[in-house]
């Protein structure tokens, strides 16, 4: 979400926005360098390759995602204020901007796109404006067991349910063409492979939607009681949160990581039923380790400010961040860029999403010295004539 350039400007969501961004970035690479599947199995040949992807997996994949969702629950706060109708007015402008960039942002440069989940599932955050606090937890709590159980449902139905091969096989050209457009194909067939696996990435996007705006809701939660702006007020609250969070959390993502993709297993489109089902669990249990985190960095926050201070100016320039990285990973990988897609290990992948990322958090430090907001926080700003949040 596009903010506001202000004095007041809480610094510690800025800093955890841009190491989000970081986690989000290798975890899309993947999926615009190598295969549909993220990881493919000639991307694991070599020790490095498969040390890399599951490091990737273990620590970054779906993680990031719910902490970028926690601040944008966060921002909202701030953006609609006093929840009036100028405030709502505002809000929903954001909300369309967010849609359009979404949908040029899916059609043109990814198949992973949050933007246009993020706008929709913002309208029904508006529900939530108005409601007393306890309401609102009530409130994740239950969309949290609901989606949690639809997401087990999933996951069962997958292990247990013998696999469809006309499906599979129609999955595995799917598969193939979305490679050949990526990997050879012109600027408009690109466009087009992505357009035709739409109905595929609903799909998939359904079961990640419920836990989207949980964190949207506790994000909200959060601004009202200035959670991340009061950090030493709740410093017990973050360091149990990063005892709990990193100690149930990493040795239950290890464990699934090692499941799937330990030592001789086969991954992407050749990836068993029991390992698919086991993807599904790594994302539910996710949020753990996600809480974990922001304990942690919270609490590095407190005792070292210095050490997440270069952050912020990538974190202040998130959509701008988010949507660059897209595109610098297009022009590298796709056929009418450089043409590297397919052609690097896991490794070599997620070395170009280090480099993408600290290029874009180099250039965005360098422009906010000149500049009160990122290049598309100023064009949102400008085309929904409208004050931005502080955070």
């Amino acid at each position: 979400m596009p903010q506001e350039p202000n004095q007041s400007r809480q610094l510690f969501p800025d800093q955890i926005r841009g190491i989000a961004l970081l986690g989000i970035v290798l975890v899309n690479a993947p999926l615009m360098a190598i295969s549909l599947y993220g990881f493919d199995q000639a991307s694991l040949e070599g020790g490095i390759n498969r040390v890399t992807a599951f490091l990737v997996t273990m620590f970054a994949q779906t993680k990031f995602y719910l902490l970028f969702s926690f601040l944008f629950g966060y921002s909202s706060m701030f953006i609609i204020r006093d929840d009036t109708r100028p405030r709502r007015r505002v809000y929903r402008r954001r909300l369309l901007a967010l849609f359009i960039l979404g949908v040029l942002h899916y059609v043109f440069l990814f198949i992973g796109d949050i933007l246009v989940a993020y706008s929709l599932l913002g309208l029904a955050l508006m529900l939530m404006f108005k409601r007393k606090n306890k309401t609102l937890l009530i409130t994740a709590i239950a969309v949290w067991v609901v989606a949690t159980l639809l997401g087990l449902l999933a996951a069962a139905s997958i292990w247990l349910v013998p696999s469809d091969v006309e499906l599979t096989n129609e999955l595995d050209e799917i598969g193939a063409g979305y490679a050949t457009a990526m990997s050879s194909g012109a600027f408009l067939e690109a466009v087009r492979a992505r357009v035709e696996l739409l109905p595929i990435v609903l799909s998939n996007s359904a079961l990640v939607v419920g836990f989207v705006f949980v964190a949207f809701c506790l994000g909200l939660l959060a601004a009202r009681h200035q959670l991340l702006n009061r950090l030493p007020e709740f410093a017990l609250f973050f360091r149990r949160a990063a005892i709990w969070g990193l100690a149930i959390g990493l040795p239950i993502q290890f464990a699934l990581t090692w499941l799937i993709l330990g030592p001789g297993k086969v991954v992407g489109a050749d990836a068993s039923t029991t390992q698919q089902a086991l993807q599904i669990l790594l994302a539910l249990l996710a949020p753990i380790l996600t809480l974990g985190y922001i304990g942690a960095f919270a609490t590095l926050a407190l005792n070292r400010p210095r050490s997440l201070r270069f952050l912020a100016a990538p974190g202040r320039a998130s959509l701008t961040i988010y949507l660059g990285e897209s595109l610098l990973l297009c022009l590298i990988f796709c056929g009418w860029g450089l043409g590297l897609f397919g052609q690097l290990g896991a490794a070599g992948v997620t070395a170009i999403a280090f480099v993408t990322w600290g290029a874009l958090a180099i250039a965005t430090t360098w422009w906010l010295k000149r500049f009160s907001q990122g290049p598309l926080e100023i064009l949102v700003s400008r085309a929904t004539k409208g004050p931005l949040s502080t955070n």
